[in-house]
């Protein structure tokens, strides 16, 4: 068994939950993983590496000789799969501790080739150039939808065609230039190969943990492979376009299955409610929304209370804090089951106000948090950093008086990577009026809360002309601070196209950094090229004490320790 002081994420330790002291509630974090085939726990052990092992500013003691904080793997029946765990850090940490948990939902998504390709050409394609939001990044992201359905077609009249390559009047000339020359092209391939194996392996080897599964081997037999192949095969095979047909139309099935079908068919199918796509919403919610229920209704002496809206202060809870985390369309699972959460558990008109010991210190709080309601949608008003600020802080006083007394509201926030909400106008409606008209109607929520049109408030009053007053079912953001952290960029590929800024949209009290992400070890513009998936990787390249700013950004977010 390796050195627990030192293990990398493969190797994370397997142990007990114990605690040195008496037990003490912890802080839950949820990961929502993004677009793609997920592996369960691949994405939640990177995310904690990231965002924890290697920040050793979290260790009580002395770190010198170790190079990350441990962790152990738990089985856990919060997550309701037998293929997840709990990831729970241990005492060389902060004294408060934390879980992570990875809302995995991957599964439910699970759909043909022709299902996906159906969903992203009917929702993303299929719509009047006027319908589409005014924005040069929505525009530029739309066309380039258009050319990969070109492609896609074209495609798949070569797969009856195969001489319309011949059409093509380069093509002919660079296939017998190909031919003539295959065995030196096919020489150069193999040496690239080889070359770029070794670098890898060197470069793999001498890195701080130096082992061989930091070795990357993709690139490099892809070249080996085309090498040999070139070598060979028969100079006149080269010229035969049905080869060349037959390799295109099979690269681009390999693409559409591999890429774009889970990816843009995941987002069109999850974002629209459409006869063939409620059912899965409807099962990513409620497995999600089931999450939260049991992280909240958990207490210290390890047993779920039924209804943890009715718990008392001689069972305190396991989890005092829960942080919600998503990346991508997991952004916008998150923003969803935050907001049907606070619909169920919030201390909206079913709470008995009568009989909460705090009910006059909430009823200050949630009067605060409307002056910025009031502030920003009625007067129109921006917020100076000095308000927003302000502003955060009754966040955090109006969670923690709900995370005290009932209803028992415990989620104090949401952090959003590299998210598709930058784009909603175009991916949950139908153009910038709709998206308008879904805030007035508060079917999303904004942060501040929007206010009833009619009562220029976030609050009614219930009970009776004197009766406590209460907010509405959109009002979440009142208590959950919004964190949003994107690399927007309007070239395709540099930076992070599905991402962008979300407090145009979702209101100034969201908090949100636009940071440049760079890949270590790469020369510009290579160290550019689409970060959306580089949040929280980990590289043993950087120093100690100068992680780049976007994994120090995400920490401050998480507020881990607190």
């Amino acid at each position: 068994m390796p050195d627990i002081a030192t293990a990398a994420p493969d190797e994370l330790v397997v142990a007990p939950d114990i605690a040195a002291t008496a037990p003490q509630p912890k802080t839950a974090v949820v990961l929502v993983h993004g677009i793609g085939e997920q592996v369960p726990l691949e994405t939640i052990r990177s995310f904690v590496e990231g965002v924890y092992q290697h920040d050793l500013s979290l260790a009580n003691h002395d770190t010198d000789e170790r190079n990350m904080l441990r962790i152990a793997v738990v089985p856990d029946s919060a997550t309701g799969s037998a293929e997840l765990r709990r990831l729970t850090t241990q005492s060389d940490g902060p004294q408060k501790r934390t879980d992570f948990f990875e809302f995995y939902w991957a599964d439910i998504m699970e759909g043909t080739p022709v299902e996906q390709a159906v969903a992203w050409i009917d929702t993303l394609l299929l719509r009047a150039p006027w319908r589409v939001p005014l924005s040069v990044r929505v525009y530029l992201a739309w066309f380039l939808l258009w050319l990969l359905a070109a492609v896609v077609l074209f495609s798949a009249a070569l797969t009856a065609y195969p001489d319309l390559l011949n059409s093509i009047t380069i093509l002919p000339k660079a296939l017998h230039w190909l031919s003539v020359h295959r065995v030196r092209v096919g020489q150069g391939l193999y040496v690239w190969g080889t070359v770029l194996f070794f670098w890898n392996w060197w470069h793999g080897m001498t890195a701080r943990r130096r082992r061989v599964e930091n070795v990357k081997f993709g690139l490099p037999a892809v070249l080996l492979l085309a090498g040999v192949g070139l070598l060979l095969v028969h100079s006149t095979t080269l010229i035969d376009a049905r080869i060349w047909a037959g390799a295109f139309t099979a690269l681009v099935a390999w693409a559409m299955h591999t890429y774009v079908g889970p990816y843009a068919g995941d987002v069109a199918r999850y974002v629209r409610a459409t006869p063939a796509t409620v059912g899965q919403r409807k099962d990513i919610r409620e497995r999600g929304v089931a999450l939260l229920e049991r992280l909240h209704a958990r207490r210290l002496d390890d047993q779920e209370w039924e209804d943890f809206t009715q718990a008392t202060a001689d069972r305190p809870p396991y989890y005092d804090r829960i942080v919600v985390v998503g990346h991508s369309l997991g952004s916008i699972i998150a923003y969803d089951l935050v907001q049907l959460f606070w619909e169920r558990y919030g201390p909206t008109p079913h709470v008995d106000w009568s009989r909460l010991a705090s009910v006059p210190a909430m009823q200050r709080a949630l009067r605060g948090a409307d002056l910025y309601v009031r502030k920003v949608w009625v007067r129109r008003k921006p917020l100076r950093e000095r308000e927003q600020r302000a502003f955060l802080l009754r966040q955090e006083r109006l969670a923690a008086l709900l995370a005290s007394d009932k209803p028992h509201w415990r989620i104090s926030d949401l952090v959003t990577l590299g998210s598709p909400l930058a784009h909603a106008a175009f991916l949950m409606t139908d153009g910038d009026g709709e998206l308008r008209q879904a805030f007035r109607e508060r079917r999303f929520a904004t942060t501040p809360p929007r206010p009833d049109p009619l009562l220029d408030s976030m609050l009614y009053r219930g009970q009776g002309p004197a009766g406590p007053l209460y907010p509405h079912f959109a009002a979440q953001f009142a208590a959950v601070r919004w964190t949003n952290l994107c690399d927007e960029t309007p070239i395709p590929v540099f930076g992070d196209l599905i991402s962008g800024r979300l407090a145009p949209i979702f209101g100034p009290g969201l908090v949100e950094h636009d940071v440049k992400i760079t890949r270590p070890g790469l020369w510009w513009p290579l160290s550019r090229i689409f970060t959306h998936t580089e949040y929280w990787t980990w590289d043993d390249r950087y120093a100690r004490g100068r992680e780049p700013e976007h994994l120090k950004l995400l920490r401050q977010a998480l507020r881990l320790g607190q």
